[in-house]
């Protein structure tokens, strides 16, 4: 089994180099050289095996290298080719669906919620020059800390035209009403997301930032991402 876990080891590592090096292209080379690797794989039987790895690397929540326009490129070619470990494989079929949406330039899906004051509401009827869509539980550690930067980030947001959006789609409908928000944010609870898969949560929290058409301009990004971009857009 030792030769085996060294030579798995070697191919991740050939496989990293290989994303390392996609960072240079254009998405046209991209997919070109993802293709030429999965027709290569097939005819030596390692298509799961990098299957895998894309998962691993491009659509884990906690992989440094996530994302979700390369890990498509990936699965468009394994679809496209009809690879069998691709078609026998209802998780990898789920995902080509779930990265397809809300992609970065693409209107974001509408959603209805309901305030903590009650009232109903939809995320298109909400003017504001950025909208931030902060998915969270308030029970999550994690959500903890990024609520708490985002709270400081209040006068830079404030100048921006930012409003956040907390959202909340899980079932414990009461430790969400029980939660505090500043009073400049919308706190929404919005099970529809979750029952209809709208957006891909991979895990909380997710930030996804909106422009004033709701079209996606950063999707399941860090905070540091948003505040960059921020930084960088002058309101015209």
């Amino acid at each position: 089994g030792n030769k085996q876990a060294v030579e798995a080891r070697e191919a991740e590592e050939r496989f990293a180099r290989f994303l390392w090096g996609l960072e240079q292209h254009n998405t046209t080379q991209q997919a070109k050289q993802i293709g030429e690797l999965l027709a290569k794989a097939e005819q030596n039987n390692a298509t799961a095996r990098f299957l895998t790895l894309a998962e691993k690397y491009l659509y884990d929540p906690n992989s440094p290298y996530r994302n979700d326009e390369r890990y498509l490129l990936f699965l468009q070619y394994a679809a496209t080719q009809q690879l069998a470990d691709y078609t026998n494989n209802p998780r990898y079929q789920k995902h080509y669906t779930m990265v397809q949406k809300n992609r970065v330039g693409m209107p974001a899906a509408d959603f209805p919620f309901t305030t903590q004051a009650g009232e109903k509401g939809r995320l298109y009827n909400l003017q504001s020059p950025y909208i931030l869509l902060f998915f969270h539980d308030p029970n999550c550690e994690e959500c903890q800390y990024v609520k708490q930067q985002l709270e400081n980030q209040h006068t830079h947001f404030a100048q921006k035209g930012v409003q956040v959006v907390a959202v909340y789609i899980d079932e414990e409908v009461e430790a969400w009403q029980k939660a505090q928000y500043p009073s400049t944010w919308l706190s929404v609870y919005a099970p529809e997301i979750d029952k209809q898969d709208l957006y891909d949560i991979k895990a909380l929290p997710t930030l996804y930032l909106l422009d004033t058409q709701k079209r996606v301009l950063l999707k399941d990004v860090r905070l540091e991402e948003v505040i960059n971009y921020l930084s960088s857009v002058y309101l015209r």
